[in-house]
């Protein structure tokens, strides 16, 4: 009886540094959910680069928003990124990256919404 109460102590001992062993070998974590989370948040809150937004600005404009309403725009997209104007603003901003005639003809109307409504003033 003696012997297997040894037997059984040392076989968890044994498993017990087996498994330390194990765990001193698995990578460190880098930080918890929360400051990856905050993370990311901080990265998607700074937006877009300034010169990837003046290419943005001259787009638009080339499409014949006035300065005013791009400038309201893009303030838009990155305070108010759900409202109407930000969502027209993207809208645009993609179509005049991609600068295929039909969709820039296509976007005159929508060009000249923006402008009369008044929907992107502050």
């Amino acid at each position: 009886m003696k012997h297997v109460l040894f037997v059984i102590a040392a076989v968890s001992v044994w498993g017990g540094v087996a498994r330390a062993d194990a765990l001193s070998h698995m990578p460190e974590t880098r930080g918890t959910l929360s400051q990856a989370l905050h993370s990311a948040k901080v990265q998607a809150h700074q937006g877009v680069n300034h010169q990837e937004q003046q290419t943005d600005e001259q787009n638009l404009r080339r499409i014949g928003l006035s300065a005013e309403t791009v400038r309201d725009g893009l303030w838009a997209v990155s305070h108010r990124p759900h409202s109407p104007c930000a969502q027209y603003i993207r809208q645009l901003t993609a179509d005049a990256k991609g600068s295929s005639a039909a969709l820039l003809q296509s976007d005159q109307r929508l060009v000249t919404y923006v402008e009369n409504s008044g929907i992107c003033e502050r």
